[in-house]
């Protein structure tokens, strides 16, 4: 019972962060509409032309670190108003109940981001602020949006009190404000209804957002959902075999409470192909056989899912199909093209099934966009993977620096240096980072990293052929 109280307290905090988009729309709605056009030059911050969302950052923006925006700001387009979610602040004193203010917020922004219409924020970059009291025209500044949403749940007795409020980053002035009581039991079915009603006011052509706002699954039991919502939270803030162990565990239990919950599939996929990844296979077909079976159950349940498209994407990746992954990315992000974490996996997996080019392009803009990310790491690990993959050391090396800079414990990102510095035939510095490597991970061999490599690029044998040689010169015991 416990559980579904959190999860009740998240979703009384959902309602109101929609309730308070009510006062977004109203704006939004004249600036996207034709007879807003005029009003776009005022809202575009100096009433300047920025780069598309989608698009390169330009030559004037270039940073040090591979080319990105060194800005600290995602690109915007002045077409879209743009709006960051800041995490929900829990009031309740049990704070156990804090991933429910996460859900809340992460749900929030996953439906505005089906509107293309509109320049949201990354999940990502937003949490960067969680546990902070930031000032707007600051944060505004930084991810590079005209309105910030944020927002307060409080449990009371059997009701839930939301506040939100609507900020103009520029001003900082408040829009608009609001307090919404509601019963528990009431949430999942008014939040549903807040959300058709914020798609009709944006447009009354936006019909197929709302439909793709539709295909998104929700769990007719709480707590198979909240399991899911944890198990996401654990990974997210740990990025650790200890922390996959732990969210496999809660992504089982959801699956065996509810078993047509479809994401608690996909996230067991995800969780499976993460061991294959971090070299914590015992036995890598066995693992993928097991990915792929997750794999296809998920998407038997719920084949046109964003959320179970980006896991499954991300699974088949690294249980050794590639191209299978791709295909299952694009389908995400054809759905919700603002994902920052499909955008990533991707990247990632454009690199796997030998498009290292379009590797490339695709991390470059997520590191752009995407400046906060917990992943951005992990990105540029990536990065330094395409990069390596072309022959192209010094900008492999220059990744992999960025990579140590943003995460100095994750040894994949010291061994991926030492790749590059064994090209350039650096053997001292090669030695120091495999000594990192090695006090990082001591029970590592050379076999199981090589291993990883091979599975993964097993459907481009040059590319196999190419890696599993890197491995072998840069090697140290």
């Amino acid at each position: 019972m416990e559980t579904i109280n959190q999860i009740f307290t998240w979703l009384s905090e959902h309602e109101a962060g929609f309730s308070a988009l009510a006062a977004l729309v109203v704006i939004i709605g004249v600036t996207l509409s034709p007879l807003g056009a005029g009003l776009r030059s005022l809202l575009s911050r100096n009433g300047k032309t920025n780069s598309s969302t989608l698009g390169t950052p330009s030559d004037a923006n270039q940073s040090s670190e591979n080319g990105v925006a060194d800005n600290s700001s995602p690109l915007s387009d002045t077409d879209k108003p743009s709006i960051a979610v800041l995490p929900f602040v829990n009031m309740s004193d049990d704070k156990s109940q804090e991933y429910f203010a996460d859900g809340m917020t992460e749900d929030i922004i996953t439906g505005l981001s089906f509107d293309s219409r509109l320049s949201v924020t990354a999940r990502n970059s937003t949490f960067a602020y969680k546990g902070q009291s930031p000032d707007i025209r600051t944060v505004g500044k930084e991810l590079g949006v005209r309105y910030v949403l944020e927002g307060s749940i409080r449990p009371i007795n059997d009701r839930l009190r939301i506040t939100v409020q609507l900020i103009d980053t520029d001003s900082g002035n408040h829009i608009w404000a609001d307090k919404i009581d509601r019963p528990t039991a009431e949430i999942f079915d008014i939040m549903d209804a807040v959300v058709d009603d914020l798609v009709t006011a944006l447009c009354s052509n936006l019909g197929v957002a709302e439909s793709n706002r539709a295909k998104r699954q929700r769990p007719e039991n709480l707590e198979a959902w909240a399991l899911c919502v944890q198990a996401e939270v654990v990974v997210l803030l740990q990025m650790d075999t200890k922390a996959i162990v732990e969210a496999r565990k809660l992504a089982q239990q959801a699956s065996e409470i509810e078993p047509d919950y479809a994401i608690s599939w996909a996230l067991l996929s995800f969780l499976v192909s993460m061991d294959i990844v971090y070299g914590q296979s015992a036995d890598l077909d066995k693992d993928s056989e097991q990915a792929f079976m997750l794999i296809s159950k998920a998407l038997r349940l719920a084949p046109n899912d964003p959320i179970v498209l980006c896991y499954c994407g991300f699974a088949a990746t690294f249980a050794g199909k590639a191209n299978q992954g791709v295909a299952y990315l694009e389908r995400s992000l054809a759905i919700n093209a603002n994902s920052s974490f499909a955008q990533f996996v991707y990247g990632a997996a454009l690199m796997f099934d030998g498009r290292s080019e379009d590797c490339i392009a695709h991390l470059q803009m997520f590191i752009a966009r995407a400046p906060k990310d917990p992943y951005i790491n992990l990105a540029y690990y990536y990065l330094a993977c395409g990069y390596l993959s072309l022959g192209r050391l010094k900008e492999g090396e220059q990744a992999a620096r960025n990579c140590v800079k943003h995460s100095p414990g994750f040894p994949w990102g010291h061994f991926m240096l030492a790749v590059t510095l064994q090209g350039q035939d650096r053997e001292e510095d090669v030695n120091a980072q495999m000594k990192i490597v090695h006090e990082l991970e001591p029970t590592w061999t050379y076999q199981q990293v090589e291993d990883v490599f091979s599975h993964v690029f097993k459907l481009k044998p040059a590319l196999s052929e190419l890696w599993v040689k890197l491995v072998r010169q840069a090697w140290r015991d």
